[in-house]
């Protein structure tokens, strides 16, 4: 695809237009802005998916609850109704959402009709394998990490620079669809998920179609409170293959990776891996990491990096307010803990790991991207004569005038005239001007 073509990208976040207010604090969280389409006073803010990089900080920042996540569950379950053959992927963050319950969980998956029930924590075992075969094979670095479908969506939109930079194998979830596929052809796949994003990764023609439903955890816990389903009344029932994962089980916080990239010794300085996460990456991480490569001044290696500032643990797909980071942080530390007395006591389980993935190793874990800043650039850019007119039309007639106050949303007021021009947002929403036109108006002045 040449950077000059659109991309149609799946919807991950919808608007209820009866809730929403039009309070604007959507546009203000949101890292990218002009996904969010101002104009119409009857339909709400709207959501534009073709710029959206379903981050999911709106869905947290709304306290009318008008912005709903789109994920597959109920497609998901109507299909295991009509009797399809699917499997699920657990991502590491369930056991944490799910304290204490997570083969219990698995017991309703089979009850339900799940055929078969893996586990991802295996799959970041066999992606931090594959980066660590990318990084001394002498692939070109930094090498960003790539898990969170959200910074993957950013940079194929909003920083095609980086493109050739993103890790050249798959999230663990796809990694571990691919093991999948090769001993169970024909399971179609549905992951357990924390995260509002991975729909867009799994309708990415170039994750070729692995995995065909984002089952979240939130969706999961709203369809067991309406149907009063408790999970201690359902069996425990272990992980189906391919082994247990060891310190693949930690992907899901913060700095995970590198701790799973740490068990392989490979030399590198603590400068030389980066980790990062939350909604300051997309600006100011990125902005330097680009300058940097440009400047040919970077000498890190492996970029950790995450779009929920405490991790897939508390992500967008989750019930965030459910239990504190620090909770959560213990219960994965004592499931760590408790997998590696269990299955990890010494070097030559690890040994054992270790050439189990070398023994998958076979298996095509490549990945592909898609330079999609079309979608992007062709939103007009305002010339100094048409701001200068929009200014004009707002009553902003001295420099003073230019408050850049962000009580729109958009920080500053030249992104807000680009907004404006390219029918996002209308001047009539300018701080400035409901101010000016107060005080021309109102009766209570002197």
């Amino acid at each position: 695809m040449s950077n000059n073509q659109k991309a149609k990208l799946s919807q991950v976040i919808a608007v209820d237009k009866d809730k929403c207010t039009q309070c604007h604090v959507c546009i203000g969280v949101c890292p990218v802005k002009y996904c969010n389409d101002a104009s119409d006073l009857e339909t709400g803010i709207t959501v534009n998916p073709d710029l959206c990089i379903g981050c999911g900080a709106c869905i947290r920042a709304c306290t009318h609850q008008a912005r709903i996540i789109v994920d597959d569950t109920e497609r998901f379950l109507a299909d295991l109704a009509k009797g399809e053959k699917i499997g699920t992927l657990v991502a590491p963050a369930v056991d944490v959402n799910f304290p204490g319950q997570i083969n219990r969980l698995l017991g309703w998956l089979k009850s339900v009709g799940v055929t078969k029930n893996f586990d991802v924590s295996f799959g970041a075992e066999i992606t931090t394998y594959q980066y660590l075969k990318a990084i001394r094979s002498g692939v070109k670095t930094p090498v960003i990490a790539q898990p969170c479908p959200a910074v993957v969506s950013y940079i194929e939109i909003y920083r095609p620079s980086l493109l050739p930079y993103l890790a050249p194998s798959g999230s663990p979830t796809m990694d571990m669809a691919v093991w999948v596929q090769s001993t169970h052809p024909g399971l179609k796949l549905a992951m357990i998920s924390p995260c509002t994003a991975k729909k867009r990764e799994f309708e990415d023609p170039n994750t070729k179609g692995r995995v065909q439903y984002n089952v979240t955890i939130a969706s999961l816990k709203k369809h067991f409170k309406q149907k009063g389903i408790q999970l201690d009344q359902f069996p425990e029932i272990p992980f189906d293959g391919p082994m247990e994962a060891e310190r693949g089980l930690l992907y899901s916080q913060p700095g995970g990776l590198y701790e799973a990239f740490k068990r392989f010794k490979t030399p590198l300085k603590l400068h030389q891996v980066r980790r990062t996460e939350g909604m300051q990456i997309y600006h100011e991480f990125l902005d330097e990491l680009e300058r940097e490569i440009r400047d040919k001044k970077c000498d890190v290696i492996l970029v950790d990096i995450l779009n929920c500032e405490h991790g897939c643990n508390r992500g967008t797909g989750t019930v965030y307010d459910e239990r504190t980071t620090d909770e959560i942080l213990r219960l994965q530390s004592d499931r760590l803990e408790s997998r590696q007395k269990k299955a990890f006591a010494g070097e030559a389980e690890v040994e054992r790991l270790h050439k189990k993935l070398e023994e998958l190793d076979g298996l095509d874990y490549s990945r592909s991207y898609s330079d999609k800043s079309g979608n992007f650039t062709q939103l007009d850019t305002p010339d100094e004569e048409g701001v200068k007119a929009l200014n004009i039309e707002m009553g902003k007639l001295e420099e003073k005038d230019i408050k850049n106050c962000g009580a729109c949303g958009y920080m500053s007021c030249e992104a807000m005239a680009k907004a404006i021009l390219n029918g996002l947002y209308r001047p009539q929403q300018c701080h400035h001007f409901l101010e000016n036109y107060y005080r021309h108006h109102s009766q209570d002045k002197e």
